[in-house]
């Protein structure tokens, strides 16, 4: 897919990338904007929406967007739609290029009552999986007037099998008149990510009505047989081992897509990645092997841990690697590490303000910190994650603000998206895992298009004492591969990572 074409002139007009977006969404019914953080996705949807309104094609404006970027669409929403006021509405109209703003306004002048005013929808997208409400007030509000409907962040309806994604594809996309799917990163986990997303555009947008079609073309795939619904009876699966004919499916994109980075738009200095190695102690290499070996291994006396299927498995050494584990009645056991101590290291060598140290387990989050409060100060450390979401608003608040509060330590599931840290100049991830989703989302969250310093991004790598590598490696390196799929599909090429 071409990330871009002329006549844009990035970093010289770093704005100027919008304006061939609007121009490639003239007249498209279905699109998709694959615009990087801060390229103005936000800004470029509601200004395409307020041209189609202002011609008098769509009324309503629905947005299904994840919690996490709720805060940006309610700031941008406020500035194009105005708030209430009395009978009036404060109306800052949407783009100030080719006339729209006059014709919007002669359009608003003539209405005579609130209820022919565009009107906004902003809902959850989790509610849509659970929430029956959620979804019956999403149908009645598309099926009353003609409505331009964005999944903003739509990897959050990748999967084929997911009552949201198919509510999406099969309910909703046929009664709104225009549809847009808003991401930076199309595919985090494999080519398979983008058809569901896709056929919420237009069923069969790439050419197939169904993933069972989609995959016969694209996967590469392997039968087996394992332990089926009844005792002793196999049943056969069919697991996908690889992609091919990935140029293909990126040409079959390409015309109903548009790719813009954040580095075509502005002159940011180059991210730099580091690795640092960590020593395993005695017990974590002793729990390490045995686990491995043999799935099963013994803490204490009566206390063991048991991973009888493959991903199970991967988790459990995951967590020793990290310096604790789960045990058969789920109570979390702690186990001697070299990891917190391999974060205060990293922050005593560095020379910059504040830092930012990913975490991939609650545990993490509860000893990184706790360690930080006791080497510079409790009011040194914020924390951004699910066990603290009364006030982590504030805590972000007092990162941003407070000279004192240098350190933030978060998880990507609650801090990954919608936020921005671009204050600190230092990333560490004490934990990975295997989704690039959220990896490639927190590692934006110390970026910014006003950076004059290089981000430094340092992953600890647990190792055993005599160099050989573990599961902290393989997790690495399958977001390599994950992220060559991705550059593939979107027209990025290969790009510098850690690995």
């Amino acid at each position: 897919m071409t990330s871009h074409s002329p006549p844009y002139s990035p970093k010289t007009q770093p704005w100027a990338h919008q304006l061939e977006a609007l121009e490639r969404l003239r007249g498209r019914r279905y699109y998709a904007l694959l615009l990087a953080m801060r390229t103005g996705k936000t800004k470029v949807t509601l200004d395409d929406f307020g041209r189609l309104w202002a011609s008098g094609h769509v009324d309503d404006l629905l947005v299904v967007a994840p919690a996490g970027v709720y805060r940006t669409w309610v700031k941008a929403i406020s500035e194009h739609l105005g708030e209430p006021t009395g009978s009036q509405i404060q109306v800052k109209l949407w783009s100030a290029h080719e006339g729209a703003s006059q014709a919007a306004r002669r359009r608003w002048q003539g209405f005579m009552t609130p209820d022919e005013r565009p009107r906004c929808l902003l809902v959850n997208v989790e509610a849509l999986s659970t929430v029956k409400r959620a979804r019956e007030l999403v149908l009645t509000y598309c099926g009353q007037r003609r409505v331009y409907a964005v999944v903003d962040e739509s990897t959050t309806i990748k999967s084929p099998r997911s009552k949201r994604a198919r509510f999406l594809a099969d309910q909703v996309s046929p009664l709104c008149e225009a549809r847009r799917i808003l991401t930076g990163l199309v595919a985090p986990r494999d080519p398979g990510d983008v058809f569901q997303q896709f056929q919420f555009l237009r069923p069969g947008l790439l050419g197939f009505h169904s993933y069972h079609e989609f995959q016969s073309r694209y996967a590469i795939v392997a039968r087996g047989f394992g332990r089926g619904k009844a005792p002793g009876v196999p049943q056969e699966f069919v697991k996908v081992v690889g992609w091919r004919d990935q140029e293909e499916l990126s040409a079959r994109m390409a015309p109903h897509a548009f790719r813009v980075r954040l580095g075509d738009c502005y002159d940011l200095p180059p991210k730099i990645y580091e690795t640092r190695d960590v020593e395993l102690t005695q017990e974590q290499e002793r729990i390490y092997r045995e686990l491995r070996e043999h799935a099963c291994v013994e803490l204490e006396e009566a206390v063991h841990v048991t991973a009888t299927q493959a991903c199970v498995l991967a988790l459990r050494l995951h967590q020793v690697v990290c310096g604790h584990v789960g045990d058969e009645q789920g109570i979390r056991r702690t186990i001697p590490t070299n990891r917190v101590r391999a974060v205060l290291d990293v922050l005593e060598e560095w020379d910059g303000d504040k830092a930012i140290v990913w975490c991939a387990y609650d545990q993490d989050i509860r000893g990184v910190s706790q360690a930080l409060g006791e080497a510079h100060g409790p009011q040194s450390v914020a924390r951004f994650w699910g066990g603290n979401r009364p006030e982590r608003e504030g805590e972000e608040a007092r990162f941003l603000q407070d000279p004192g509060c240098r350190f933030m330590v978060a998880t990507p599931q609650a801090g990954g998206r919608g936020r921005t840290w671009s204050v600190a100049d230092l990333v560490i991830y004490h934990s990975n895992t295997q989704d690039l989703e959220a990896r490639e989302q927190s590692e934006e969250r110390a970026q910014g298009v006003a950076k004059a310093r290089s981000v430094l991004y340092v992953d600890l790598v647990g190792r055993f004492r005599d160099g050989s590598q573990t599961i902290d490696s393989a997790y690495l390196h399958s977001l390599r591969q994950k992220i060559s799929m991705a550059a593939l599909l979107m027209g990025d090429g290969w790009r510098e990572w850690v690995v």
